[in-house]
């Protein structure tokens, strides 16, 4: 399966793509999505413990499982002032 990824801020720069199509084994789950971006941009590590994650526009935990075809977006810490 293969699911879209979109990165926003911090988590864009340091991998240096806007968005990108990732192909997973079938019944993954967020968390072995997160895995498998660090794999494929090894920059993204620093913020691997606090960036969170939407799956098609809804904040979605690590153990939330994955379908082909869903957009997961990766959104790392904003701070504000």
């Amino acid at each position: 399966m293969k699911v879209r990824v979109l990165y926003f801020a911090a988590a864009r720069d340091l991998a240096s793509v806007e968005s990108e199509r990732v192909p997973l084994k079938e019944r993954a789950s967020v968390g072995d999505l997160a895995g498998e971006i660090v794999r494929l941009h090894p920059s993204l590590k620093a913020l691997e413990r606090s960036v969170r994650f939407s799956v098609n526009f809804e904040v979605a935990e690590r153990d939330a499982p994955l379908r082909d075809g869903d957009e997961v977006g990766v959104l790392p810490p904003v701070a504000g002032g």
